[in-house]
């Protein structure tokens, strides 16, 4: 999985291990505000910091409301902060972020499949969501920017070059694991779907790099890896 999320995600991760079963079994939960702009100016793992001090709540479902609340804070601003840009340019930065969103959640159900299950794919695909919205503000920035810019030009091509690469690796369907009434039947043609998904978005997004000025497609083509790497690195 993609390196930064990751170790934002292991301390949070360490809490879980440790939080009492007690703590699983309330039935009142805390009620969390803070104004966007507060939330924004943490940053994502200041934020979820701060939200698991606040709320108390480190379970595997509190760290996903976390994940969404924040999202759902820097989403707007993204939005609001692209009307400065061209239509043509908006466009752009509203397909780029589906199909990453398309891309990445593909991948995420495929290392899902692949590792047998486990309630932390889900946690992990929320956190990339979040994470996703925080290269979206980087990107709609650098789509004001039409400066040429060679060497970012060239990134580009390296990252797409490893998107390939790991489309590839995935393209290889693992022996997969079933467990009681499960289908191996069904299980093959979910990932040869979810292969087909992540595929079709990355042909998509590799298209629309091409259109897009050099920092920006630098910036796209690096999460586009990112979003193809979506293993636990122990």
């Amino acid at each position: 999985m993609p390196k930064m999320l990751w170790r934002m995600m292991l301390p949070l991760l360490f809490v879980i291990s440790c939080a009492p079963l007690a703590a699983a079994q309330e039935t009142e939960e805390t009620e969390f505000k803070m104004p966007c702009a507060q939330v924004l100016k943490l940053g994502l793992n200041e934020f979820m910091n701060v939200y698991d001090e606040k709320t108390g709540d480190s379970s595997t479902y509190g760290m996903k409301q976390g994940f969404a609340y924040y999202a759902e804070c820097r989403r707007p601003a993204n939005d609001a902060l692209a009307q400065r840009l061209s239509p043509e340019r908006r466009r752009q930065s509203d397909a780029v972020r589906d199909e990453l969103g398309k891309m990445g959640n593909a991948a995420w159900s495929l290392a899902y499949t692949s590792a047998g299950g486990g309630t932390m794919y889900g946690l992990l695909r929320v956190g990339a969501y979040a994470a996703r919205e925080d290269l979206m503000t980087q990107l709609v920035t650098a789509l004001g920017n039409e400066r040429a810019q060679p060497a970012a030009r060239r990134r580009a091509a390296a990252s797409l070059a490893k998107a390939r690469r790991l489309l590839a690796r995935w393209a290889h369907m693992p022996k997969l694991e079933v467990y009681g009434d499960e289908s191996l039947a069904d299980k093959q043609k979910q990932y040869r779907d979810d292969v087909k998904e992540a595929q079709a978005a990355f042909n998509r997004l590799q298209a629309l790099i091409r259109e897009l000025p050099d920092g920006a497609a630098a910036l796209a083509a690096k999460r586009a890896a990112e979003e193809l790497d979506a293993e636990i690195d122990e």
